[in-house]
């Protein structure tokens, strides 16, 4: 008899990954989830996100108001004006892209108020900026009062030898009237030096402030004039301050210098020409 031994079976053969297969199976792993955690993607560089916020406490314009009235407008990077005439959410017409710097300022202040900015400037976070605060308030003119000289000298033409300045009176009766009268300094002598002596001192004009703005060391008024020496004269008009220096050079030629960077363009000429005026008293 023959005796038969079991035979053991062969172990199996290492499975080898054809190359090809191998990338096949990682792609579908991949596009399974597999093989690493989710990540959110990050905004296109073609994405543009808006730039805006709340105003709060702005008085909205009543109804037949003088549509020349200033109004609240809103810039952001010195640009991209935009005009708001009531309270609540506001935003820019300009989109940016994520990372952008944005800067929201006031560039027009609205007639009887004063509003400010908080939270105003950053960089675009990749999503729309809503953050943007602008406060209104009632305005504090600070409007200045008492007797101010031109800083010019020339011939009075009425004693030889005399020279005089021009200057005006302000009276301020509340917080938003100053009444005005204009007359011309006296001086014994041809360099205006020494005391002079008020002369033709009279009734000018009142002045009834809406708008004040103030940027670096200039401060501006702007407001309704009601003229008592001649009846052509504008109806709308800006002083400024500077320092110790008051600019009357502007208050005549409204259409010439409506904003702030226009006054400063005018107080820059004037100041050195020697055409604004020194507080006498």
């Amino acid at each position: 008899m023959t005796n038969s031994t079991p035979s053991t079976p062969s172990p199996a053969a290492p499975t080898r990954c054809i190359p090809l297969a191998c990338l096949a199976l990682a792609a579908s792993l991949a596009a399974c989830g597999g093989g690493g955690g989710d990540e959110a993607p990050g905004p296109s560089p073609a994405d543009r996100f808006t730039i805006g916020g709340t105003v709060s406490g702005l008085v909205a314009p009543s109804a037949g108001s003088n549509t020349h009235a200033p109004r609240l407008v809103l810039q952001n990077n010195e640009g991209d004006d935009l005009t708001v005439t009531a309270s609540g959410r506001f935003a820019f017409a300009t989109p940016l892209a994520a990372g952008s710097a944005y800067a929201v300022r006031v560039q027009s202040q609205p007639a009887g108020q004063t509003c400010s900015v908080a939270q105003g400037s950053g960089a675009v976070p990749g999503a729309a900026v809503q953050a943007v605060q602008v406060a209104c308030a009632p305005a504090v003119w600070g409007l200045p009062e008492g007797l101010w000289v031109r800083e010019a000298c020339g011939p009075t033409g009425a004693t030889a030898g005399q020279s005089g300045r021009s200057l005006f009176r302000l009276t301020r009766q509340d917080e938003t009237h100053v009444t005005v009268t204009q007359g011309t300094m006296v001086y014994d002598n041809a360099q205006c030096t020494g005391t002079g002596k008020v002369l033709t001192e009279r009734d000018y004009a009142r002045f009834e402030v809406d708008r004040k703005e103030t940027r670096g060391a200039i401060t501006a008024w702007w407001g309704n004039w009601d003229y008592t020496v001649s009846s052509d004269r504008p109806t709308r008009a800006v002083f400024s301050r500077s320092g110790p220096t008051m600019c009357w050079d502007v208050d005549h030629f409204w259409a010439q210098f409506p904003t702030m960077d226009q006054v400063e363009s005018a107080v820059a000429s004037a100041i050195p020409s020697r055409q604004c005026y020194l507080q006498a008293e």
